[in-house]
């Protein structure tokens, strides 16, 4: 009996020092990655256009896929879009960026995070009302992107590029009918002073008053992206709700309906930075660089959720600034 237990505690003694020893590199890792940068990581800058080692510099803060924050699954740490645009600011501060620009590629995400971004960069402009901030499209700044570009003072749309899709949308899905052909049912539990409360559950159909309801949300939601529209584009209300109908344009069209300032590339970002700081400059972009705690556990926090995964996320269905066709 004596010989197993030792066998065991050696085993629990094996086990302990394995997981100290993961816990040292992880600390090792998030040290040699981060020192002791406030944002916790090193972090290069890539030339992205310009003279290459110019001393202006005009920082790139990217904004790819869709418009998310999510968490960590082994650290808990959030990350996602609001995080790397919140640390692309700080960054900029710090190394006394000229100028910003936001390169946007997305097809939208979600409202709130969506109208985070905006307000950082809105609040950013405020406090640094000398910097020059413009945007530039990849293949699609639709919806969310869309909101978030309008927090710039000028818009780029590569000819190419796909906008708008101005608007707000919630889905879930629906198997009401197929539950009934299988005796399929939900059992919810409900006080009858909530009768809300299982309000979207796929097994039933909305009531007229929960549709009611949904869609009074989406209304202010709407009302919402629609003010940010007017303000950051010095347009009136209803030459806004005229091309906010949820649908896409060219960049030939958007320039035609004044929801951009110009089609071009990043030649035509460089001129109008260059313009208006009277000097070359450089864009460079801000890239982490993994440290041993990445290449051990693959937990990088920097990087959105897929689209996948924000639209089926565990909390159900989101309100979304979000186009559906740019998945």
């Amino acid at each position: 009996m004596a010989f197993f237990v030792a066998i065991f505690l050696g085993l629990l003694l094996l086990v302990s020092a394995g997981l100290n020893v993961l816990l040292l590199l992880l600390s090792v890792g998030t040290l040699a990655g981060g020192g002791l940068d406030p944002d916790g990581g090193t972090y290069d800058e890539a030339h992205v256009a310009g003279q290459v080692g110019g001393e202006h510099k005009v920082l790139q803060i990217a904004i790819r896929g869709a418009i998310a924050e999510g968490a960590n699954p082994l650290l808990g740490a959030s990350g996602g879009t609001v995080t790397a645009v919140h640390r692309a600011l700080r960054y900029a501060q710090r190394e006394d960026a000229e100028g910003l620009l936001l390169y946007i590629d997305s097809p939208g995400g979600g409202v709130t995070d969506s109208d985070r971004i905006y307000q950082m960069l809105r609040r950013f402009r405020e406090a640094n009302p000398e910097m020059p901030v413009a945007a530039l499209y990849g293949d699609m700044a639709a919806s969310g992107g869309y909101y978030i570009a309008v927090a710039s003072e000028h818009i780029i749309s590569r000819r190419t590029s796909i906008s708008g899709s101005i608007g707000v949308i919630m889905s879930a899905w629906n198997f009401a009918e197929l539950a009934k052909t299988y005796g399929i049912e939900q059992v919810s539990i409900k006080s009858d002073r909530t009768p809300y409360k299982d309000m979207l559950s796929p097994t039933r159909a909305l009531s007229p008053e929960e549709r009611a309801m949904l869609t009074s949300i989406v209304d202010e939601l709407y009302d919402q992206f629609v003010a940010v529209v007017m303000e950051g584009r010095g347009m009136d209300k209803d030459a806004v709700e005229r091309v906010a109908t949820g649908g896409i344009y060219t960049a030939k069209q958007s320039l035609e309906h004044g929801l951009i300032d110009d089609i071009g590339d990043y030649q035509t970002a460089l001129d109008w930075f260059e313009s208006r700081l009277g000097h070359e400059v450089t864009i460079v972009e801000q890239r982490r660089r993994p440290g041993l705690a990445d290449l051990l556990m693959g937990a990088r926090n920097d990087s959105p959720p897929s689209i996948a995964s924000m639209l089926t996320a565990s909390s159900g269905p989101r309100f979304l600034y979000f186009w559906q066709g740019g998945r």
